[in-house]
Formats: structure tokens, C-alpha cells, sequence
């Protein structure tokens, strides 16, 4: 599945000549609204975004989030990224009206497959997290339901939605997978969380532990995981060689 650029037609969304353009949107915003045949120009997109992230951006920085570009970052814990980032569509595909809200959280271990994994960055992207997902899919708890946001649409009406989902549905969990044992504890109670690996849970969980110390839990958490994809192996079989090599270099002999 490509998670980045979804299906549009399977998401609902209107094509961009269908996208309709409400009352109330801010005069600065109208000002470079669409422009003869359909196209949007790229300071409009941009202006719509801005003024998307500001508002949210607003709410959520006194919990500890910081702005790097389109990425609302926080870490918590001392080194696990939490993550809000905001993505539009692409040109060749005539998509950039369109835009998704990400949500990610890094544990960097997982990430980089050491069990004494540092950070290197003052922040990191949703397409680095271990976690990740998009609004629609959170508060609906349909890994289907992804939300888009047509740019053309009332922009004070999309914030609304978007700060809605994050206060009500991101957030709080955001605040219970915030450190390494409660994310060992509760993880696997959202899966709406963890769209893209939440087949790797138990090799990730593998990581946790060797990571906290607990090097004989680890090693057993990998070789159950080990024997599931042998189980699979028809599926993925480029799998098991980097397995066999993930377990030189965690130091589990055979």
C-alpha cells in the first residue's frame, strides 16, 4: 500500500474542479484563490498550509511541540519523538490541493535496529517514526478511513477539524505510549496507531528490551519473531537474510 500518496478516488475526495470554495475563508486567503482553469498556484497552497499549521501550531506548543518546517515535533521521554506533520499531494498527479495530516512516534532503536541507538537530530520526520498514521484513521479506528483535506475548501472549517482530532484523539494517546514501558504495555491497544508496522511489533518490542537491558527477554522476543516470518517466508523472502544478519549484530548466536 502507498501510504504517502493514497488512492483519491478510494478516499472519496473530489477532483479539484469539484472542491468547493466556502464563506468565511480570510480575505488574505482569497486573494490568491484559483485562477482560470482550475490550477492552484503554489503561494496558494502554501498560504493555505501556513495558516493551517499556525493554528495548530498555536494549540499544541505549550505542550512541548516545536516547528521545523511542515513537522510539529516533541520528544518525551528524553528521546522519543512524537510527531504531527502536514503533506499534500503530488503535481504530476494534479493533487496539491489536496493534504493529509501524519502522525508518527520514533523510538530510535526500533528505527535504526541498535540496541544502544542515539539520537543524531533535533528532530525527526513522520516518515522516520516506528508508529505512524494519519487523521481519519485515529478517530475513526478504520485503517481505511484516512481523512484528506481539499485545500478549496472553508479553511477555518478544516482547522476545526484538525485540532479536534489532535486535542481528542492524538493527543491522548500521544501522552500514554510516551516512554518505553508504556509503549511495551499498550502499544498493541491501537492499532488505528500503527497502520504501516504493526507486523513488526514483537522484533520492535525485541529492540525495547535489549535497549532497557533485558537482553535474554529480547533475544526471546526475536526468536519468536524469527519463526513467524519463517512462517511467511514465501511472502517477503529477502527477509529472513536480513533477519540473519540483524541477529549477528545484536550478538544472538544461533
Amino acid at each position: 500500500m502507498d501510504f504517502l500518496y493514497p488512492n483519491m478516488i478510494k478516499m472519496n475526495c473530489r477532483p479539484a474542479n469539484l472542491c468547493g470554495r466556502s464563506e468565511g475563508v480570510p480575505a488574505r486567503k482569497e486573494e490568491n484563490a484559483r485562477t482560470e482553469g482550475d490550477d492552484m498556484s503554489t503561494s496558494f497552497v502554501t498560504q493555505q498550509i501556513d495558516y493551517i499549521e499556525s493554528e495548530v501550531y498555536k494549540r499544541i506548543k505549550p505542550l512541548g511541540f516545536r516547528k521545523h518546517g511542515r513537522t510539529l515535533h516533541r520528544f518525551v521521554s528524553g528521546d522519543i519523538s512524537q510527531v504531527i506533520s502536514f503533506q499534500c499531494g503530488q503535481a504530476y498527479l494534479d493533487a496539491t490541493h489536496l493534504m493529509w495530516v501524519n502522525i508518527g512516534i520514533r523510538i530510535p532503536e526500533c528505527t535504526e535496529r541498535r540496541f544502544d541507538a542515539v539520537n543524531s537530530r533535533k528532530y525527526y520526520h513522520e516518515y522516520h517514526c516506528t508508529m505512524r498514521s494519519r487523521l481519519g484513521i485515529i478517530a475513526s479506528r478504520d485503517l481505511e478511513a484516512v481523512k484528506t483535506f481539499c485545500l478549496y475548501d472553508d479553511i477555518e472549517t478544516i482547522c476545526g477539524e484538525i485540532i479536534s482530532e489532535i486535542e481528542n484523539d492524538v493527543l491522548p494517546v500521544f501522552d500514554i505510549l510516551s516512554s518505553r514501558q508504556a509503549i511495551l504495555e499498550h502499544r498493541r491497544e491501537y492499532p488505528w496507531f500503527d497502520r504501516l508496522n504493526h507486523h513488526l511489533i514483537k522484533l520492535e518490542e525485541c529492540m525495547i528490551y535489549g535497549h532497557l537491558g533485558d537482553l535474554a527477554k529480547a533475544r526471546e522476543l526475536f526468536d519468536e519473531y524469527y519463526e513467524s516470518a519463517l512462517q511467511r517466508r514465501s511472502r517477503c523472502p529477502g527477509h529472513i537474510p536480513y533477519l540473519d544478519e540483524l541477529r549477528s549484530t545484536l550478538g544472538f548466536s544461533q
